[in-house]
């Protein structure tokens, strides 16, 4: 049976991706500020900044799936410098973990922040494309430290043999209550969770922006599906997409939450064309396809299907 330890795991990423790992393998979780608790699951406390707090978690594990992180959207304020030190520093802890404890394989979950310059244009991501980061905003040093720590993995790779997977990914979108996130510092509901509340709670919702802007949507299952076909893959090597290839377009995604949630009452659509649009982009899935036989199984309908079943209707009245 093999061994994970998953870095990162109390958030709803981690959450997601243990629970479909712990079926045929020995997971070990850590957490650093989140405590929480998994069913047939090791839990560890583990803080990536500091190597001796990861020279404890033991040293017999097949794979490290690392999502721990600092990222704008659970960051309250603006503290560049976690960046460095989460992002940058831990990532160089944990390869030197891994090397010093002859872990062969490290997974790695990596923003698409570093292809911002692809959005809008209408041609799909590829998983190799060229990297052109936004260099304003909150989210420009976090850009720039997953770039470094990306880095630094193919450095492990090639000074050290080990071999690293790392995942684009965009938003993932996940059947939980965590319904909150930091944009530029200030926490606000999330805007899917905006639109449900609107739909359930006033039979209304606004249609921002342009209706036919389209993003990839991927689900958990799918992403936890894909870190597992990534754990047993003996070859695979570098970057891949994490999407879904199939982007969703603000009006089908209003259109699909309305038929799943709203119960057959009707819902007033309002369109606000002078708000700002969502970002229009789509990863092409083919590398990944290939390499790892990874096919989306999960329909945007499917899965707010799947969120509702979850949490019920009521969750996201207001």
């Amino acid at each position: 049976m093999k061994k994970v330890l998953v870095l990162g795991a109390s958030g709803s990423l981690g959450r997601g991706v243990i629970e479909h790992l712990k079926v045929g393998r020995e997971v070990t979780a850590s957490y650093s500020s989140n405590e929480f608790s998994e069913a047939s699951v090791t839990v560890r406390h583990a803080d990536i900044t500091k190597p001796e707090s990861l020279d404890n978690l033991g040293n017999d594990f097949d794979t490290v799936v690392m999502i721990a992180g600092a990222m704008p959207a659970t960051m309250a304020g603006y503290e560049p410098q976690r960046y460095i030190d989460t992002n940058i520093t831990g990532i160089l802890n944990v390869l030197e973990y891994c090397r010093k404890s002859d872990i062969r394989k490290i997974i790695y979950i990596m923003t698409f922040s570093d292809v911002s310059h692809k959005f809008y244009n209408g041609i799909p991501i590829q998983s190799d494309d060229s990297r052109g980061l936004t260099l304003t905003g909150d989210h420009a040093v976090y850009a720039i430290s997953k770039v470094a720590a990306c880095d630094l993995i193919e450095h492990y790779h090639q000074q050290y043999g080990l071999q690293t997977i790392i995942f684009r990914i965009p938003t993932v979108y996940c059947a939980d209550d965590n319904f909150t996130y930091y944009v530029d510092g200030e926490l606000r509901t999330k805007a899917y969770v905006q639109m449900l509340r609107s739909i359930v709670t006033d039979g209304r919702v606004e249609l921002w922006g342009d209706p036919n802007h389209a993003k990839d949507m991927p689900y958990i299952k799918d992403f936890a599906r894909l870190i597992e076909l990534g754990v047993e893959n003996a070859t695979a090597q570098g970057v891949f997409n994490a999407g879904t290839g199939q982007p969703v377009s603000l009006k089908e995604l209003v259109d699909t939450m309305i038929e799943v949630f709203s119960k057959d009452r009707p819902v007033d659509v309002i369109a606000r064309p002078e708000k700002p649009s969502q970002p229009n982009f789509t990863f092409n899935m083919a590398k990944t396809q290939e390499v790892f036989g990874f096919t989306p199984e999960w329909s945007v309908k499917a899965m707010f299907e799947d969120i509702r079943n979850k949490l019920g209707v009521e969750a996201f009245k207001k």
